[in-house]
């Protein structure tokens, strides 16, 4: 006689089955539940508002469009140069902190 997994465990499986269909449930289900109901996405309320607001900022014009342009043309000519002074105090004042004016640079 010839014994193979299949015969070993075929029993088995059967009175598996069987058990679960008794239940009502089965290995799958709640896969097939899933896939019924159809997959669906929600997007926060903060989600959608940060989305709204990116649209608005990207569509608003440049307010400082000329000074960007003088800004772009200074730095192709050569002529663009700031003071590592100045953007120190500029750094420290939007951090908060004081500054006192008319030091010495």
């Amino acid at each position: 006689m010839k014994v193979s997994n299949n015969t070993i465990n075929s029993p088995l499986r059967g009175s598996r089955s069987e058990a679960l269909d008794k239940k009502g449930k089965t290995p799958h289900a709640a896969e097939n539940a899933r896939a019924q109901a159809g997959d669906r996405v929600e997007l926060s309320v903060n989600l959608r508002e940060v989305g709204k607001l990116t649209e608005t900022v990207a569509s608003m014009p440049s307010t400082n469009s000329e000074k960007i342009e003088s800004i772009k043309s200074r730095i192709a000519d050569g002529t663009y140069n700031v003071s590592g002074l100045d953007v120190a105090e500029k750094m420290l004042r939007s951090m908060g902190i004081e500054v006192p004016d008319g030091e010495e640079k």
